[in-house]
């Protein structure tokens, strides 16, 4: 009785392996992408929910304020609506590989001590992958409303 794999056996093995895995790659290089401008889209709309929640706690102007270069360099949640800022409540760190636009990319965005939007209007920051081809479902849309909600929704390229 005969057990085992021969060589030329493990060989075919392997190379279906290798041809199933280039195929897949491709499609998880984008997955990844995906999820990393969701998760960065996150971020950005988890501290707009900070400065929020902490203008109505304190009953006060917070900020949310770009870095130079917009939010893409990074951003900060202060107190007060001018620079330099109050206090500091948070200050996070640049995003990576993700392209932001819109009008409200390099713009602070406040709340006041109900919690609205102190500029009355929509305000829009687009996150993107890299090289997003026009049309395709992959760029996420940050929206903080004029009451002060924030919401993402994904868009086309």
């Amino acid at each position: 009785m005969n057990r085992g794999f021969t060589l030329i056996e493990l060989m075919i093995t392997l190379a279906i392996m290798a041809i199933l895995a280039a195929i897949a790659a491709p499609s998880f290089t984008r997955m990844i992408e995906d999820n990393r401008v969701t998760t960065q889209a996150n971020e950005v709309l988890s501290s707009m929910a900070l400065a929020r929640s902490e203008a109505v706690k304190r009953g006060i102007t917070v900020t949310v304020t770009p870095n130079a270069g917009g939010y893409s360099a990074g951003w900060q949640v202060h107190t007060g609506a001018a620079i330099p800022p109050g206090t500091l409540l948070r200050d996070h760190e640049a995003l990576s590989k993700v392209t932001m636009t819109g009008a409200q990319a390099t713009t602070a965005i406040a709340f006041d001590s109900f919690g609205v939007n102190i500029a009355q209007a929509d305000q829009t920051i687009d996150l993107a992958p890299p090289g997003c081809a026009s049309g395709a479902l992959r760029k996420r849309r940050l929206v903080i409303n004029s009451i002060g909600h924030g919401g993402i929704s994904v868009v086309g390229c």
